[in-house]
């Protein structure tokens, strides 16, 4: 899950400072602007990432991305593993 990681650490980095983390819908655009792939690629991580329970990927007029708790957790004990975690991240007012 090496390279899918790359694609939900940048959800994450969205996310991350909102105060409902989890309700927040990630455009596309978001994620492509702070990532090298081309969208197929994001694309496909994104697929793998659903089906790991990891993202959840929403049809609405425009595709919407949201980190679901176990994506955060994820990534979060990514950082503890390799280091202190940067981000400030209200874990009370995740559901």
């Amino acid at each position: 899950m090496e390279n899918e990681f790359v694609t939900l650490k940048t959800i994450y980095d969205i996310v991350k400072n909102d105060p409902n983390p989890i309700t927040y819908l990630c455009s596309a655009r978001e994620i492509i602007l702070r990532q090298l792939n081309d969208w197929d690629t994001i694309r496909e991580h994104l697929k793998i990432l659903e089906e790991n329970e990891l993202v959840v990927v929403k049809h609405l007029d425009k595709i919407a991305i949201s980190i679901t708790r176990n994506g955060i957790n994820k990534v979060k004990d990514s950082y503890l593993s390799q280091g202190p975690l940067t981000a400030t991240f209200n874990d009370a007012l995740i559901p």
